[in-house]
């Protein structure tokens, strides 16, 4: 990796803690550069502005769960273990990294600037292809009954969601405890699942 693009990335890494920590409007760009080891000119070579670098740093948030939550379908394991697995790959990403702490810092800046939040919820509420696909595998394995695989997967993350993102966001609720993840992860699963198998 050259080291401009070294240099990118912990400007974005750098920017992800600082936006976290002190929101939106009162991140300030010298901190950023001293966290990331890098100069003010550096910083605007690679982002002509704060909005555009604090774009890249959620768009950045969301890329990096790629890598740790994978899908492939298997046609001989069953059907609940395999999703059940992907969305507990899902919840460690929202909980364990920069997932909800961002999602909570975007959510109070939303009233002073709506077009950050609308960015993040459109970074939120992107195809999630790996899924649909595996939905389509299914399908063809006649598993599943033959319906929109992005249907199917648009409403399975709308229950992980409305099940483990929203409450902690909007009403401030705990963090579920990993039974808990587990009891509700059983029954959203068994609720999608008696509707879409075959």
């Amino acid at each position: 990796m050259k080291l401009s693009e070294k240099k990118r990335l912990a400007l974005i890494e750098a920017a992800q803690s600082e936006f976290i920590e002190h929101g939106f409007a009162a991140a300030n760009m010298d901190r950023v550069c001293e966290l990331a080891g890098a100069s003010k000119r550096t910083l605007y070579r690679h982002f002509s502005s704060k909005d555009v670098l604090f774009f890249e740093a959620v768009k950045s948030a969301h890329q990096g769960q790629s890598p740790c939550v994978q899908l492939d379908y298997d046609p001989n394991t069953d059907l609940e273990l395999q999703l059940a697995a992907y969305l507990r790959a899902k919840l460690n990403f929202l909980y364990q990294d920069f997932g909800l702490p961002l999602a909570r810092m975007v959510i109070s800046e939303f009233i002073r600037t709506p077009e950050l939040a609308e960015s993040y919820l459109q970074q939120l509420q992107q195809k999630d292809e790996q899924l649909e696909n595996w939905f389509m595998d299914a399908i063809a394995d006649r598993k599943l009954k033959n319906q929109d695989p992005a249907k199917m997967s648009n409403m399975l993350m709308c229950l992980l969601n409305g099940n483990f993102m929203w409450p902690q966001l909007v009403a401030n609720q705990e963090v579920p405890s990993n039974e808990q993840q587990e009891q509700i992860i059983g029954d959203m699963l068994q609720l999608f699942l008696n509707g879409y198998r075959c």
